[in-house]
């Protein structure tokens, strides 16, 4: 599984309602909060309304990007650790 800093420039200015990163038959998708119950199996990343929370309506640079993304695969192939604060 990776998820890459395009996953979470994506997940940031998709067109989709409400838009959750998954991780789904080993690959990245954004979904719809709406139609999750038809990813049976998907792992739920992170939504853009959590994004936003953490770093707040402003341009990020592709470092940062890539930071948020490296915390996130962290966090998802080690829940029962402490995360790491999220660089951005």
């Amino acid at each position: 599984m990776a998820i890459t800093g395009r996953d979470i420039e994506h997940l940031l200015y998709t067109d989709t309602p409400d838009p959750i990163l998954v991780v789904h038959n080993g690959s990245t998708e954004i979904v719809a909060a709406a139609n999750l119950g038809g990813y049976t199996g998907a792992v739920v990343v992170c939504s853009r309304t959590e994004i936003l929370r953490r770093v707040g309506e402003r341009d990020l640079s592709e470092q940062d990007l890539d930071g948020l993304a490296a915390a996130l695969v962290a966090a998802v192939q080690h829940p029962d650790q402490q995360p790491r604060p999220w660089p951005a």
